[in-house]
């Protein structure tokens, strides 16, 4: 590098030494050029930059030694010390001059034998206009990629739905072009831009959406998954839960019962249900089940205490956070999408027929000294299907269940904006029909939004607005889809479903009568309704401080309609109809108001090397609600309107309530280079359900995190890219509680009152007629408070091979105490609930890992990504709140885990006594009636005998243990593939069929493996 340094006192003088620089310049010019090297094409040198934060004179000095060209210039005639950053792939020379002097007075030249002189340029700037592309590395282009100046506010675009824009720009200027999923890019203006995005396989400047805020991957301190909604959004799903399932570590998407609207539930790291998080407000379970996907921009799941801290008690099993797509300035885009999809079940229990059956049977009979179950005649009706009246062989499933379920979804959006305003509208309807052979099983839900943004930057506030909401009606068969179903598997193939006029048979429980469109139905709508409002100051006197007020008021409307009633039966040769019973009818209403108001202080500041961060709020939410039902029973007329039916036993009810919470909350994060990291939280929480004065709790979280990676120590093993990225991080935290951990509900409130038990009746006492009583519920008591969870977390992540593989591996521990409960034992001695309390020595832990891998890389224009994500917890209760102390000490079938832990207790097989000789040897049980053929137990405590004392548990917990995802995602030239794998292991799923009860029936053709140990 040539360097000239002229001091400088006057105008003058300053004049005169831009002469004597371009002298000298000319001079060195012509006497390199006299050498007669060669030089490369200038065009052709491709650059790699990673650089931070460094002086432009540094900058140039790096280029020096990654090109071999020389630059000439002067340090005191332009901003060299000034900081930059950039970030190149196999960017030309060009490009990359362009952009480092972009938004300064500099210009380069390019001369021959490798030398470039950089001099001030003392012309004024004008406006250009841009026109050009984004596009992916398979050459489709990306819509919706925002386009801005880099320090200038106000002026911007996005790509439209080719991925083409137009802008006006100064000259000179840098643009930014950025879009979730995708590295961004800066590059300097020019006429004429083709810019290609790179998905950000391990983007450690990705901004990533946390409690009441927003960070970058690099310097997150605790446990935090996001989604990449590029390659879910387009999945033709009933719910955003399905489209997660199998792609995020430590995420347990268990599936529902495949009924029409019935959603499938999420759970975090084995914990019960998460908070939602729409938009920084506190959102429903069922709200963000019926999200349109397509609307989704960011997706983040908060997983450790210090994520979570800040979100309080509502928080204990994690939380799920997304952020709605909002309008984009430039052209206006609307997309249209159609899906029709037809859904299997991917397994149907194989049945017997009804000859299999009854040969069966014959067996067994004759294996037992009795007489064939079927004569060789009638077997051989059955096998014939010649008197299929009085020998059917009914196939249930094919008369009640069709080969596909059918949905359909329509898509409709649309994104504009202008400089001051800005907004996203989107329309959505989904139509899921049932696998069962009826018109009274189906689901249907229009979902809709809008939100706009206003910049007003005279007064330095940005408003935004939005409504959005859902109507949903479902309908199901009176009998219920579980209930049809299990019935449909209960049913013997030699049980007659239809007489010969195609009549439903009085067969009790008959399917095919259930489903008739003259039985009873239970159906719902549902009607939601959401309203925010939001303002950000970004105060001019302090550089980082913003001053923000939100504001959402949801309404909700329930209504529920049951008629109760079975179609009529038909006896075989008959068309007279048979009819079960009256029929009756229940309407029910709900209504309610959600109302959250936020305060935010925030304050985020660079002081060279040290980065600060602090978040206050304030929140308050207010919740009221009421309910109201009637029944009319014994309908005289098949008319179902609660008007045509009796008044006689008809029966009313409802309720009404209110809730109320508050809570403050602090965030601060340090962070020194991006390098060391430390982040606190604290929060106090207020809620009603407690006693007076113990009403409020505080909690805490503390998180670190090291990147190693930026350590001196480690610059050879991120040059060759054996290890481009690597951290380390920890967290620690208290979370309040107040749900029970089983049935997942809040504790009731109020409890720490006197409470009566009323009754309407007339009763007579001592002779006279006393019209109601009353009497006294659970003792009360005002000393109870918040349950805790304590939570630590220690994870790492790296990058390795230029960030094409990454990953990730945690390990987490989680441990709940002071439960509220009351001691069962001696209410019924005293007549009267006792009072509730913290259980002392009550605690429920989970402890797990998780961990993913991500390959991610492109050959020309084929782009693929594999990635496999790993979980495996195991909970246990240290003493369940109720347990008796006798209970704790017998392991063998005390609850240690969470409800459906295991699925009973009793003893366990060692298989068969195959011959009588082996009566007179073993532990047997003590019976008369025990014979060659009978099960055999084991002897679990090696007395001798089999006794109630060997019982041990059965089965085992039908929540899922162990998880994982694989995930496929493949690009051609604007061709997409994306396929995901998901398994679950260390779990039991249970058939809704009466055999599950019933052991002779399924030993027969059920090989038992003996047991050597319990």
């Amino acid at each position: 590098m040539i360097k000239i340094y002229i001091s400088q006192a006057s105008p003058w003088p300053r004049l005169l030494s831009k002469v004597i620089i371009q002298m000298k310049i000319a001079f060195l010019l012509v006497f390199i050029t006299c050498l007669n090297v060669s030089a490369k094409v200038f065009s052709q040198e491709k650059l790699t930059l990673d650089l931070k934060n460094i002086r432009l004179e540094k900058a140039l000095q790096t280029i020096e030694k990654e090109s071999g060209y020389r630059f000439v210039y002067s340090p005191t005639e332009g901003p060299f010390n000034k900081l930059i950053s950039i970030k190149t792939n196999q960017a030309s020379l060009e490009e990359v001059l362009r952009t480092l002097l972009a938004g300064t007075t500099l210009n380069y030249s390019v001369q021959q034998d490798n030398l470039i002189t950089i001099l001030a340029n003392t012309g004024t700037d004008k406006d250009i206009t841009v026109q050009g592309s984004v596009k992916d590395v398979t050459g489709a282009g990306i819509p919706g990629v925002s386009i801005a100046v880099k320090g200038i506010k106000g002026i911007g675009t996005s790509t439209d739905i080719n991925g083409k824009f137009s802008l006006k720009v100064p000259d000179r200027a840098i643009l930014v072009f950025s879009i979730i999923g995708y590295e961004t890019v800066e590059m300097a203006a020019g006429p004429s831009m083709n810019i290609t995005l790179k998905e950000a396989n391990n983007n450690l400047d990705e901004v990533v959406v946390q409690a009441y805020g927003k960070t970058t991957r690099r310097v997150t301190t605790s446990a935090i998954s996001t989604l990449d909604m590029k390659n879910v959004a387009q999945i033709p799903v009933a719910s955003i839960n399905d489209a997660v399932a199998g792609r995020l570590p430590g995420v347990i998407v268990t599936a529902s019962t495949g009924a029409p609207g019935a959603k499938s539930s999420i759970s975090i790291r084995g914990g019960g249900t998460p908070l939602f998080v729409i938009d920084n407000v506190i959102r429903s379970a069922n709200d963000f089940a019926n999200l349109n996907p397509n609307d989704i921009e960011e997706y983040s799941i908060l997983k450790d205490a210090a994520a979570t801290a800040l979100y309080g008690v509502s928080a204990a099993n994690g939380v799920i956070i997304v952020t709605t797509k909002r309008g984009k300035e430039g052209q206006t885009t609307i997309n249209y999408s159609y899906n029709q999809i037809f859904s299997q079940p991917t397994l149907f229990p194989e049945k017997m027929s009804a000859y299999d059956q009854a040969v069966a049977l014959n067996k067994v009979y004759t294996d037992e000294g009795k007489s064939p179950f079927r004569t060789p005649a009638d077997l051989e009706k059955v096998k014939t299907g010649s008197d299929p009246l009085n020998f059917p062989n009914t196939d249930w499933q094919a008369l009640t269940m069709k080969k596909f379920a059918p949905e359909m979804r329509h898509d409709l959006s649309l994104t504009s904006g202008t400089k001051s305003l800005s907004y996203y509208a989107s329309l959505s309807h989904y139509n899921q029909g049932s696998i069962l052979r009826t018109d009274q099983n189906f689901n249907k839900r229009t979902t809709y939004r809008l939100n706009a943004t206003s910049d007003i930057e005279k007064l330095n506030l940005k408003v935004t607005a939005g409504i959005d909401g859902f109507i949903e009606n479902n309908a199901v068969p009176y009998a219920g889809y579980g209930g049809i179903y299990s019935h449909i598997q209960n049913r013997q193939p030699s049980q007659l479903a239809l007489n010969e006029f195609g009549l439903p048979t009085s067969q009790p429980d008959n399917p095919v009568r259930e489903l008739d469109p003259l039985s009873g139905y239970n159906k719902s709508t549902a009607k939601i309704f959401n309203s925010n409002l939001g303002l950000e100051y970004s105060a001019p006197f302090l550089e980082g401080l913003k001053l923000k007020v939100n504001g959402a008021y949801t309404t909700y409307n329930n209504f529920r309609k049951i008629w109760t009633y079975l179609a009529p039966a038909y006896a075989i040769g008959s068309k007279t109809p048979i009819n079960a019973g009256p029929p009756s009818l229940t309407n029910e209403q709900g209504q309610g108001a959600t109302l959250t108001l936020q305060g935010y202080l925030t304050y985020n500041k660079t002081f060279g090397d040290h980065a600060f961060d602090f978040t206050g709020v304030f929140e308050r939410q207010t919740d009221d609600f009421s309910i109201v039902n009637g029944t009319r029973q014994n309908y005289q007329i098949i008319y179902d309107q609660i008007i045509a039916g009796p008044t006689l036993n008809a029966t009313t009810g409802g309720s009404e309530g209110e809730k109320r919470r508050a809570a403050i909350l602090a965030r601060l994060k340090y962070s020194f280079k991006s390098k060391y990291t430390l982040e606190g939280s604290v929060r106090r929480d207020g809620d009603y359900i407690f006693p007076p004065g113990s009403q409020w709790g505080t909690f805490y979280a503390v998180s670190a995190n090291y990147v190693v990676s930026e350590e001196n120590f480690m610059k050879l093993l991120k040059e060759k890219h054996i290890l481009d990225f690597f951290k380390l991080r920890g967290s620690y935290g208290q979370l309040g509680d107040k749900k029970d951990l089983i049935s997942g509900e809040e504790i009731a409130p109020f409890q720490y009152v006197p409470a009566y038990g009323l009754n309407a009746n007339a009763w007579v006492i001592n002779g006279n007629l006393v019209q109601g009583s009353s009497e006294p519920g659970t003792l009360p008591r005002s000393t109870y408070s918040w349950q805790t969870i304590g939570s630590r977390n220690l994870g790492l992540e790296f990058g390795t091979l230029n960030n094409r593989l990454t990953g990730g591996f945690d390990y987490f521990y989680t441990r709940r105490k002071g439960f509220v409960a009351s001691d069962p034992r001696f209410a019924s001695t005293l007549g009267i609930g006792l009072p509730l309390v913290n259980v002392a020595g009550a605690a429920y832990r989970t402890e797990g890992f998780e961990f993913n891998l991500n390959w991610a890389s492109n050959i020309n224009d084929f782009s693929y990504k594999v990635g496999f994500n790993f979980t495996k917890s195991n909970s246990l209760w240290e003493r369940y709140p109720t347990e008796a102390d006798a209970t704790i000490k017998n392991p063998y079938i005390r609850r240690t885990n969470t409800a459906g832990d295991f699925y009973g207790y009793g003893l366990h097989s060692l298989g068969f006594y195959t011959d009588n000789s082996q009566l007179l040897t073993g532990a047997r049980v003590i019976s008369p009636n025990i014979i060659a053929g009978d099960l055999k137990y084991y002897d679990a405590n090696g007395d001798g005998k089999i006794t109630a004392d060997d019982n041990r548990q059965i089965g085992s917990n039908s929540f899922p243990r162990t998880n994982y995802g694989i995930t496929i995602d493949l690009g051609y030239k604007g061709f997409s593939f994306n396929a995901v794998v998901q398994g679950a292991g260390t779990e039991i799923a249970i058939l809704a069929m009466c055999c599950k009860d019933q052991v002779t029936k399924i030993c027969w053709f059920m090989p038992i493996k003996p047991i050597t140990g319990v």
